[in-house]
């Protein structure tokens, strides 16, 4: 049977390699290239031999073709082919050096790291090739050794058993102290676990009514940081309706139950034009409403909602950074449209964009972003305090990452994909676990694939869903990927009916909900679409009033 060999792997190539040189078939850079007779579409020799035994059309336009009627590339073509640089075929077996790949063949014959067997009678052990003329006369066990001196050979070989006995009566002696020391280590550890469990059983009483006593406290805590959160925090604005919003809380517990609401900020419209525009989705009403304009135009800024307060942080508008805050109070029950927002005292650590950020125990949490400041993309986990402001470095990721995405689960927060810098090629597939309590990032299985300025959202309590985003050659995809924290396992759910990249997403009860972004004809977004598990597939919902793309959501 004829052997079809696909073409290089991307990976063994010491740059990236463009999409032009990859086979239409394997997808890999092509092997002994051929084209189509019209259209020039490129492919490994051996895949399309392959193809073309259960087709006579050209798998990439369809127009007829044979074997026959295969054609050459041009030598233009072959010559920047032959001059790709790729790792040489033994670069597991140590050699390090990158080839061009027109002098592959002929290095691979002449590489010192090529394996090769053992001639020595009943030795067969592969080694490198450069190696072998000194294992064959040197090391091998099994070569053959001219004997200069017969009597000299035996005096050592005397010499070495008188050695070996006199070592077996030591590691005698040895072994039987092991065995009395193993003994009296038994007789020790037997006392020691009895007067430790002992221990143990008072510690555990005592525990319990530490836990008992704690709980309490913890409760009174709570109450008293609430009060001090809401004198520390509350503007005029906030002091005088304070009373409104006790009311309508007393009124939810009743059982008004307040329909979670989605809140989209800032972005960039058709044309290129930073928004500082809000307005608010109800799922029940299918309606978008308006609200107050943020005090600066943003994109690619971060949100957050605390304390009935959604806050927005940092973006970029008009070659400017920002490092600022402003938030909104939300009324409990109804929209106020007449509230405005207000600048908060707190600021990013640096002129931030492409960040994201969750809040935690009261802190809000900042990780990755592109960093003006600083000259670069960030790797920094940074806490941050709203009330006074002040600000730590936490962290540090293992790489430098933007326009990533995060979900808090618990006490943890969960960091997926993104770009390492401005190049779209540098797209993240990891997976980072930040836990807060031990302040340390745990790397999990990977993304199926790297992707960047995509949407994610919590599901359940062990898992994200990840939607849209763009590739490493910049296309946008309509992608959509459920991922568990407990099994690093990674599903397919169906597609989105538009490919979207710098889109932004949220969850209303059991609908996900995706909005805005940018097609793969470039086109701004204003549609809206959802999903529901019971349903299985993505229904459109009413349109955005404005196209966004890089804007911010929240849900409060």
């Amino acid at each position: 049977m004829a052997s079809y060999d696909t073409g290089y792997e991307d990976e063994l190539f010491q740059h990236p390699v463009g999409p032009s040189f990859h086979c239409g078939i394997c997808y890999n850079v092509v092997k002994k290239p051929v084209m189509c007779r019209h259209n020039e579409h490129l492919f490994c020799r051996a895949c399309i031999t392959r193809h073309l035994m259960n087709s006579q059309t050209c798998p990439s336009c369809a127009e007829p073709l044979t074997v026959n009627t295969l054609s050459q590339p041009s030598r233009t073509v072959m010559n920047l082919l032959s001059e790709l640089k790729i790792h040489c075929k033994f670069f597991n077996r140590g050699c390090e050096k990158f080839i061009e790949l027109g002098s592959l063949d002929r290095h691979v014959t002449d590489c010192g790291f090529a394996p090769a067997v053992c001639s020595n009678e009943g030795c067969r052990l592969e080694i490198n090739k450069q190696d072998l003329p000194h294992h064959e006369t040197v090391v091998c066990q099994l070569r053959r050794v001219q004997c200069y001196s017969c009597n000299d050979i035996r005096q050592e070989m005397d010499v070495v058993k008188v050695n070996l006995a006199a070592m077996s009566v030591k590691l005698k002696e040895v072994d039987e102290k092991l065995d009395i020391n193993q003994i009296n280590v038994k007789a020790v550890e037997a006392n020691v676990v009895a007067k430790v469990q002992e221990q143990l059983n008072k510690q555990e009483e005592s525990n319990r009514q530490l836990q008992a006593d704690n709980v309490e406290m913890k409760k009174s805590l709570n109450e008293m940081t609430k009060l001090l959160g809401r004198m520390t925090q509350q503007t005029p604005h906030e002091v005088q309706t304070e009373q409104e919003h006790e009311k309508k809380g007393t009124a939810e517990a009743d059982g008004m139950e307040r329909e979670p609401k989605v809140v989209v900020a800032g972005g960039v419209a058709v044309g290129g034009v930073t928004l500082n525009s809000v307005e608010m989705f109800s799922l029940s009403k299918s309606t978008w409403e308006p609200l107050q304009s943020m005090k600066e135009r943003r994109q690619v800024a971060s949100s957050v909602v605390y304390n009935d307060q959604v806050f927005v942080t940092g973006g970029y508008c008009d070659g400017r950074a920002i490092k600022s805050m402003e938030k909104l109070s939300m009324n409990a029950v109804e929209v106020d449209q007449s509230i405005t927002w207000e600048n908060v005292r707190a600021e990013l650590p640096g002129r931030m964009w492409g960040h994201c950020n969750v809040v935690c125990n009261g802190q809000l949490i900042v990780i990755g972003g592109s960093d003006v400041d600083k000259r670069g993309y960030s790797d920094s986990i940074t806490e941050v305090s709203l009330f006074p402001p002040s600000s730590k470095v936490l962290a540090t990721m293992p790489q430098t990452r933007w326009v990533h995405c995060l979900v808090l689960f618990g006490g943890k927060i969960l960091i997926l994909g993104g770009r390492k810098d401005s190049k779209y090629s540098t797209n993240l597939k990891s997976v980072l676990l930040y836990g807060i309590a031990k302040n340390e990032c745990k790397e999990l299985a990977p993304l199926p694939y790297p992707v960047s300025e995509m949407a994610a959202v919590k599901w359940g309590d062990d898992n994200v869903i990840i939607m849209g985003g763009v590739d490493i050659y910049n296309k946008p995809l309509n992608k959509v990927l459920i991922y568990n924290i407990k099994s690093q396992n990674s599903s397919v759910l169906p597609d989105m009916k538009y490919k979207r990249k710098g889109c932004v997403a949220a969850v209303v009860r059991d609908t996900v909900i995706v909005m805005g972004g940018v097609d793969e004809r470039g086109n701004y977004l204003k549609s809206v679409e959802s999903f529901r598990f019971d349903r299985f597939t993505w229904e459109e919902l009413p349109e955005m009033k404005e196209a966004r793309y890089l804007g911010t959501a929240v849900v409060c």
